[in-house]
């Protein structure tokens, strides 16, 4: 909610289920229990139980406290107790909204029992929701990633952080790595310098499947694709295995970004970033209605990047295209149609070979910008995103949504990577290789959610089934080991030998995934909520090389929500997941049984100020077993599933305002992660039992805050500061070196004034403000591979925003 002047409109709540145009507040009968507490909190709940979204102005219903509300009413009926004696009246500004006023207002008429008024938009510089360009929350009330249903994050027993967009934009994020640095349980993988893959570790375990990241833009799976955020509304992040809402996914957790969606009142900017290494950054966001009612409304998102690196002959380019429409076919009817155009230009970056520095294998110290990889190596990838989603509610209660979204891309790499061994004056030798792929992917689901009561208990339910459908081809050229060692001290480039090597169709993988799944959210007395749910999936993989796998797989999760106090929730919940696929060869000519994870988790969650400061800390254990790992020699090119991982670890997050002026997030995480059987000998790609996991460290910490010093006197003036604890990690899975931990300070300096009709803003942020150096992540695969990339130094982004 937002808490600032006169003009400022707070949106209590987006409803769990609600549905444009359907509304039937005086004919539906709800079962209410919300003890006497202050208004704005009461309505928190109403809102959760009647699906309305309720708006209000500034601190309209703070100061007023609510009587209990116990017994089965009307939602209008339910509102009107509530109100009684504060002064205030309410209207339906549409079929899903009401508006609370301090002069009596009468309600909206109806027909037959259904509110059937068109629309009304509520519009003007200052007025906000949870999803309006003006909104600078840093705490949400609700997400809709932990449930697939719009829920209150308050009352659901699974760990959800929730960043948005505010932070994101005092931050001047331009990558998803550096939103997720506000996450607790998140740590930084390897990807290459360009980070094309998002790869990232969550709870202790990296996020991909088979090293291909995996992240969800609104709720779909957009694997191998580089995340923009120029569309982003906010970024969700579920802790923990997501398998029985979304199927194979890795164990830690599940990054879902959502996006901006079209709206009915006209807003426009356009944002200008500039900073180091010859950084450009030109972001565009427009969205209007089209037709007058506001049946049909557009939205478009444009960015261009380009941007070069602290790192010798690395660069970053990117253009991005999001157009999107939503029409309001009926009352109870929408239809939303989205696109998206990306094209990535990056090199693949080797970075340096950190461990035999440390080793003594490379006199002196390797300068952080060296780059084995050659100026005319390169990483093309171009991909086009279509969605569609329908949804109808055929009561005020139940409703469906269906939706498809197909990716098709295709991308093409040449890299001369430099990850082999050196001599004793710092050459290293160095191979070269060309790929191309051609990818893409379907992908549907259609979702059933309904609420209904049995006597005192509440149920949400949620009956769903998806479906996914890949194929990978993969082009290369031969690797080639005979190109010229490079020196770290005195590296000589130029060499293109190989540049024009043919590629010939190497692998085609195709991946196919059903599944289908049952929730319910049972909620009784305001004060016990219960999430049952499960999941059946069947997946296939086959390749050009023969292997195959057919996987079936039943996900069960179970999760128990106590509040004790209005401001306090405890909860514990029990997850088991379906993870990633083994193909290959058994020594025996069997095929093998996927990864699965299981998790047991036990939380506390406050809600402070109503909902405008939440914490939650959290207990967990989580193990993941038949990880693949190759035999020693004699039969390396052969493998077993014996690996086994756990991760136990505590996570706490706080975020939101301290006061009206004063926004604060912070996080730490403590996790011990180790490998809990494995094999011995040189190589094993798992680690020996006992091992840390790679590049998970034992403690990370974090705080952001920023200071509006508007109320000062310093009107549109404000400022943030942030520092990122990183304690030391392994580098790689036998643990034959460790990186150094880090601390890092970030800042920012903000300054919006109204200029005629627009608001325009100037903003400078300083990335790494003490010059600390550092390493971010290492390959981890094994002592055979040196690579471990460094952090950037003090970098600098300024930004003009105009927006009208």
């Amino acid at each position: 909610m937002i808490y600032q002047d006169s003009l400022t409109r707070a949106v209590v709540l987006i409803s769990a289920v609600t549905i444009p145009g359907i509304a039937t507040a005086e004919t539906t009968t709800l079962s209410f229990d919300i003890a006497s507490q202050p208004l704005s909190s009461a309505l928190i709940r109403f809102s959760a139980i009647s699906g309305l979204q309720v708006l209000y102005e500034g601190r309209l219903a703070d100061q007023i406290q609510a009587p209990a509300l116990k017994g089965s009413f009307s939602a209008e009926q339910a509102l009107r107790q509530l109100l009684q004696g504060s002064g205030l009246s309410f209207r339906f500004s549409n079929a899903s909204t009401v508006t609370l006023d301090k002069t009596p207002a009468a309600p909206t008429p109806q027909s037959n029992g259904t509110a059937t008024m068109p629309a009304v938009t509520v519009t003007g510089q200052g007025v906000y929701d949870t999803a309006s360009p003006y909104n600078k929350d840093y705490a949400l009330p609700n997400a809709t990633t932990g449930t697939k249903t719009d829920t209150l994050q308050f009352d659901t027993p699974v760990s959800v952080q929730v960043i948005p967009k505010a932070v994101i934009e005092d931050q001047q994020a331009i990558g998803l790595e550096n939103v997720l640095k506000n996450v607790s349980g998140v740590a930084k993988n390897w990807g290459f310098g360009a980070d094309a893959n998002e790869n990232i570790y969550l709870r202790g375990f990296a996020n991909g499947i088979n090293s291909v990241g995996n992240i969800y833009r609104d709720g779909v799976l957009t694997p191998n694709m580089p995340i923009s955020l120029a569309n982003a509304e906010r970024v969700e992040v579920l802790k923990g295995p997501a398998a029985m809402l979304y199927g194979r996914a890795q164990p830690g957790g599940l990054v879902n970004v959502v996006t901006k969606r079209p709206r009915g009142d006209a807003y426009y900017s356009l944002q200008q970033q500039f900073g180091s290494y010859d950084t450009y950054r030109t972001l565009l966001d427009a969205t209007n209605k089209i037709t007058e009612d506001g049946a049909l409304a557009y939205r478009v998102n444009y960015e261009h990047l380009d941007s070069n690196s602290f790192r010798t002959n690395i660069y970053n380019q990117r253009d991005f295209l999001a157009p999107s429409l939503t029409w309001h076919i009926t009352d109870k009817t929408q239809l939303d149609l989205d696109f998206i155009y990306q094209d990535s230009r990056s090199i693949a970056d080797s970075g340096i070979p950190y461990d035999q520095q440390l080793s003594g294998a490379i006199p002196g110290k390797i300068p952080l910008s060296f780059n084995g990889n050659e100026p005319t190596d390169y990483g093309n990838k171009r991909s086009y995103q279509q969605g569609i989603t329908l949804t109808h509610a055929f009561t005020d209660d139940w409703k469906v949504r269906a939706k498809f979204s197909a990716l098709v891309q295709d991308s093409a790499a040449a890299q001369t990577p430099s990850n082999e061994t050196t001599n004793g004056s710092g050459d290293i030798a160095r191979g070269f290789l060309k790929n191309a792929t051609d990818f893409d992917n379907k992908y549907g689901t259609i979702d059933i959610t309904g609420r209904f009561a049995t006597g005192p208990i509440q149920h949400n339910v949620l009956l769903g089934a998806d479906y996914y459908n890949s194929t990978d081809k993969h082009f290369s050229s031969p690797y080639r080991t005979s190109v010229p060692t490079i020196n770290v001290f005195d590296p000589q480039y130029g060499f293109t030998g190989f540049l024009n090597d043919p590629l010939r169709l190497g692998n085609i993988e195709h991946n196919e995934w059903y599944g289908i799944y049952l929730q319910d959210q049972l909620a009784w007395n305001d004060t016990w909520h219960l999430l049952l749910g499960g999941r059946f999936d069947n997946a296939t993989y086959r390749n050009s090389f023969g292997d195959k796998t057919d996987d079936d797989y039943f996900s069960p999760r179970i999760g128990l929500m106590y509040h004790p106090l209005d401001w306090l929730g405890v909860y514990v919940n029990f997850v088991k997941g379906f993870n990633a696929f083994n193909s290959g060869t058994a020594l025996n000519g069997s095929s093998y049984d996927p990864e699965q994870s299981r998790e047991m988790e036990f939380g506390m969650k406050g809600n402070w100020w109503s909902g405008k400061l939440q914490a939650n800390l959290a207990f967990f254990e989580l193990t993941k077993k038949n990880v693949k790992s190759p035999l020693p020699a004699p039969f390396s090119d052969y493998f077993v599933t014996i690996g086994a991982q756990r991760s136990r670890g505590i996570e706490f997050d706080l975020q939101g305002q301290l006061t009206d002026a004063w926004n604060v997030i912070a996080t730490y995480t403590y996790i011990g992660a180790v490998v809990t059987k494995g094999l011995t000998g040189d190589f094993t790609g798992v680690g020996g039992t006992g091992d840390r996991l790679e590049n998970i460290p034992r403690n990370t910490a974090s705080l952001w805050s920023t200071y509006d010093f508007s109320h000062l006197g310093a009107e549109g003036l404000s400022a943030g500061a942030g520092v990122y604890l990183v304690d030391s990690r392994e580098g790689n899975v036998n643990n034959s070196y460790e990186i150094p931990g880090y601390t890092r300070v970030d800042s920012m300096l903000r300054y919006r004034r109204k200029v005629g009709p627009s608001n325009v803003t100037f903003q400078f942020n300083v990335e790494n403000l003490l010059d600390k150096e550092y390493i971010a992540s290492a390959n981890g695969y094994s002592q055979f591979i040196h690579q471990a990339m460094p952090g950037a130094p003090r970098t600098f982004l300024g930004s003009v925003k105009v927006e009208f």
